[in-house]
């Protein structure tokens, strides 16, 4: 195992140990003790109950306490149904119980992979005590693969990982775990086609293949929903989420996926229910635990995209109430940077006026506007949080919309060239938003402004003189490029699809056919939208397919009423 000790010694900072020369763990670096590894955060919480799944991870776990073996197992299936926060808290629980269960200190490092920064010392501290563990022969042979596999991610990525575990999943081939991670750090998402890449088309196929052994497994279902996701279409899977939430219907993680599902199939009052649920979960959660929704970073999610899903129906009226719920959530300096703070701070308090964005009614620029959060209240947050720079960029736009509408077209333009700016600025800032472990949320504020820069640009042209109207069209299809399909179980963050600036622009050209097809091909990826659905009914009325407008006309109605 002296490999796996000198991975991790690159991976958590530990001098690297020469391999003809492996010394003994207190030459190498001071072992933390077991306290290390369990956060502050978790003193006062109770202990943490079994997951409401029929069919957990099951596995031989070596310890001295039965206690801590079922807790372990909890943890374990935890992670593998989307709730990494609940695991790390049962890998804790089993320490308590059992300072030197190698599982647990495995379990830990792997619940706190995408670690909120108070929770990077816990994580490197588990580490640690994972290496001294194997050092003194702690464990199984196949614990130890675990542990090795581990070691191998940190060092040298997903991809590596994957590889090393494919192996121990040959070695044992009777562990369904390693099968699921096996997918699980195997996967590489779809390229800019939608088609799958070829190292997801085997995680893919390696999950569909268990599932036809065992159909009704929830942990294999949701390993299986979760990798195909971000797909181009997942029409076809609905069935599954649906038996997923049929096999646990009280797992908030769950619902949630179910929502994801049901909104990508066009279902979006179905999705506002799931989504609802998940929340109603999550908040009995919060009551059990007595943390807040910070805390719950699920929750934020669930609530962020139960307005989506309110919108796509055209609610905008609960959508946004929802939003202002969202945002009017108390966020400490200190707790800004955690997922949920971060969640709050650059999706729940820009949500409403991204929904008014995308209602884009007479007055609803000034009004988004008022929704954004005072300047003058972030400055306990400047050092914490980079969310004030889409704060900012989104006034830019906002007040350039508010220009056009009101017919000042020079003052609009001169607003967009400040957003060119900013963005510049902005750009700056993406190193230590990185380093504040901010660059998820940083990176979709970042693209939500280009999307608008370059939307903005297009509603320029199609406002100033006739003979500039066509270089709207390059505008709009660079925003439509740049705009992607919901990531990370939440939703495009400009929620308006960019399709409809483009069949506005072929209407505005009398080109009522090209803008039917562009309004079609969305339809695909945003299905039963209705803010597509409005426009395609003005097109096919434009193109003279009365009877098709008025079964277009009919939808709308029947997606409003659900």
């Amino acid at each position: 195992m002296r490999y796996l000790l000198l991975a991790l010694a690159f991976s958590v900072g530990l001098p690297a140990v020469a391999e003809e020369k492996a010394a003994p763990v207190g030459q190498v670096d001071a072992v933390p003790e077991a306290d290390a590894v369990i956060s502050g955060r978790l003193k006062g919480l109770p202990v943490p109950t079994p997951p409401p799944i029929p069919k957990g991870i099951v596995m031989a776990v070596t310890s001295a306490d039965p206690e801590a073996q079922k807790h372990v197992l909890a943890g374990l299936t935890n992670i593998h149904g989307g709730w990494d926060f609940e695991a790390y808290r049962h890998f804790c629980a089993a320490l308590a119980l059992d300072p030197d269960c190698l599982m647990a200190h495995w379990g830990v490092a792997v619940a706190l992979i995408n670690a909120e920064p108070d929770l990077v010392d816990e994580r490197n501290a588990a580490l640690k005590r994972m290496i001294a563990l194997v050092k003194a022969d702690v464990g199984t042979d196949l614990e130890q693969a675990y542990a090795y596999s581990i070691a191998v991610f940190y060092e040298r990525g997903a991809a590596a990982a994957a590889e090393t575990i494919r192996k121990a999943s040959v070695k044992f081939p009777n562990d369904l775990q390693l099968k699921l991670l096996t997918a699980a750090f195997g996967r590489s998402g779809y390229d800019e086609m939608g088609k799958a890449n070829p190292d997801q088309e085997k995680a893919e196929s390696l999950l569909d293949e268990l599932l036809t052994s065992f159909p009704d497994h929830p942990l294999i279902l949701h390993a299986y929903l979760t990798i195909r996701a971000e797909a181009p279409d997942l029409r076809g899977d609905l069935a599954r989420a649906e038996r997923l939430c049929q096999l646990a219907p009280d797992y908030a993680p769950f619902l949630h996926l179910l929502g994801h599902y049901q909104l990508r199939n066009g279902n979006a009052t179905q999705a506002a229910d799931a989504f609802a649920r998940s929340a109603k979960l999550y908040q009995e959660w919060m009551e059990e635990t007595k943390l807040g929704r910070v805390d719950c970073p699920g929750w934020v999610k669930a609530e962020c995209y139960r307005a989506a899903a309110l919108a796509a129906k055209g609610d905008y009226a609960n959508a946004l109430a929802t939003a202002k719920a969202v945002a009017a959530i108390e966020v400490k300096p200190e707790r800004a940077g955690s997922e949920g703070g971060q969640l709050v701070m650059w999706e729940g308090r820009t949500l409403e006026a991204r929904l008014l964005m995308r209602r884009g009614l007479k007055g609803d620029a000034a009004l988004a506007l008022k929704t954004l959060p005072d300047p003058a209240k972030q400055k306990p947050y400047e050092k914490v949080s980079h969310a004030v720079w889409f704060y900012q960029g989104l006034a830019i736009v906002l007040e350039a919309r508010k220009s056009l509408e009101e017919g000042k077209i020079n003052d609009a333009r001169q607003i967009v060239d400040a957003l060119t700016l900013h963005g510049e600025r902005m750009g700056q800032t993406r190193q230590s938003a990185s380093v504040a472990g901010e660059r998820s949320t940083w990176s979709r504020g970042y693209n939500a402004l280009e999307i608008a820069a370059s939307e903005m640009r297009g509603a320029l042209a199609m406002a100033g003189p006739k003979d500039g109207i066509v270089s709207a069209f390059n505008w709009y299809r660079a925003a439509l490029d740049r705009q992607t399909s919901a990531s990370m179980l939440m939703p495009p963050i400009a929620l308006l699809p960019m399709e409809t600036r483009l069949a506005e622009y072929y209407i505005a050209r009398n080109e009522p056919k090209a803008a039917i097809d562009i309004l079609i091909e969305a339809q695909a990826k945003y299905t039963h939208d209705v803010e597509i659905l409005g426009r395609l009914q003005k097109a096919l009325e434009k193109a003279g397919e009365k009877e098709q407008a008025k079964l277009i006309k009919e939808q709308i109605e029947k997606v409003k009423s659900e």
